[in-house]
């Protein structure tokens, strides 16, 4: 779906000093249409002379940083909401911000939570339009680590198409879509009750249905929808994860209410549900050493993150009790990505004293 579609609806939002969402559409909008652009010339304009590739290449990458932000922008200022966009669930535009702050953000400099530094470094072999390849050099504490990338262009200008037509996609529907009233929360309050794995399925198809979804949208809705699943069918024995687990189920279940009622524009209370014994040992541990622990828990519900090994690990170094010790490896034992995102998610809850 072309941006053209959506112009109307930018035209005619309401631009005023009351709300900011017209012109965070506009300006969304416009940032789109000249990344297109870019990209565009990127692909067209041959370069051989080093200085001009190196132009290109900044430039498309700080273009594709800049139109992610744009989309979401556009979501907002078009909808109210960032539902309809969930980028962190493509994995080739997942990466690409971590490739942008190494070669265009900070090649130079890089400071990490622990104290470490790094730096970046372009490889002048084989370096052209189509990739580029790079090494970053670590240093920490008795350590050092160099760590080499390579980057394809051609992937990640064919992933953020494929995200942007499917999210502009989703705008232009919900936008099309009427004013209504479904049973689709009053399903979702019941899921929160029971955590039934049959009132996920029959919440999902009600839920595609109305919103005319395809089965495989990054809609946020439909993406926490699939993390309740994966909660339900995660088998533990020890009775505090079991608990932790549950914990999460009402969490996700109370997003999804959420979700779905702003959507309706009706009116929601919170869902209230107590915290469990481990998580709130954990979040003593970290109050208790707030100034260091706090910033390491930035990344833990990443598991692609750069830092995630590096922080966790941090965290296991400051002598915690028992119990959050046993969280702390709960995390660092888990290779499914959405699980880390669900346990580093509560973890990343804590509420320090000063924000």
């Amino acid at each position: 779906m072309s941006l053209d579609r959506l112009k109307q609806y930018v035209s005619a939002s309401e631009k005023n000093e009351k709300s900011s969402n017209g012109y965070r559409a506009t300006a969304a909008f416009m940032m789109l249409e000249n990344v297109d652009l870019m990209i565009e010339r990127y692909v067209n304009e041959k370069q051989t002379e080093q200085g001009a590739i190196l132009l290109d290449v900044f430039g498309l990458l700080q273009g594709f940083f800049v139109a992610i932000d744009a989309l979401y922008d556009l979501a907002i200022g078009l909808t109210q909401y960032k539902y309809h966009i969930n980028v962190n669930s493509n994995d080739t535009l997942h990466e690409l911000k971590f490739i942008r702050n190494d070669i265009v953000g900070h090649p130079t400099h890089r400071t990490y939570e622990d104290g470490g530094t790094g730096f970046s470094i372009l490889s002048t072999d084989n370096f052209s339009k189509e990739g580029i390849s790079y090494k970053t050099y670590i240093y920490e504490k008795n350590k050092f680590e160099v760590i080499t990338k390579d980057v394809l262009f051609a992937p990640l200008i064919d992933a953020y198409k494929i995200e942007k037509e499917k999210i502009l996609s989703e705008i232009y529907l919900y936008l099309q879509h009427a004013d209504t009233k479904t049973d689709i929360p009053e399903k979702i309050y019941a899921l929160f009750e029971t955590v039934n794995d049959d009132v996920v399925e029959e919440i999902r198809k009600m839920f595609i249905k109305e919103y005319q979804l395809d089965e495989t949208s990054s809609h946020r809705f439909l993406w926490r929808l699939k993390l309740i699943e994966k909660l339900i069918h995660w088998e533990e024995t020890d009775p505090e994860i079991k608990e932790l687990i549950l914990y999460m189920s009402k969490i996700q279940a109370s997003k999804l209410y959420e979700i779905a009622m702003d959507l309706e524009n009706r009116k929601h209370q919170e869902l209230f549900f107590g915290i469990p014994p481990i998580l709130t040992s954990f979040y003593r541990y970290v109050r208790k050493n707030e100034r260091i622990a706090y910033p390491l828990l930035k990344n833990l519900n990443d598991i692609k993150h750069p830092f995630f090994q590096r922080d966790l690990v941090a965290l296991m170094a400051m002598n915690p009790s028992k119990d959050v010790m046993k969280l702390l490896r709960l995390l660092k034992d888990t290779k499914d990505g959405d699980q880390v995102y669900l346990v580093g998610s509560t973890m990343k809850a804590y509420r320090p004293r000063h924000v």
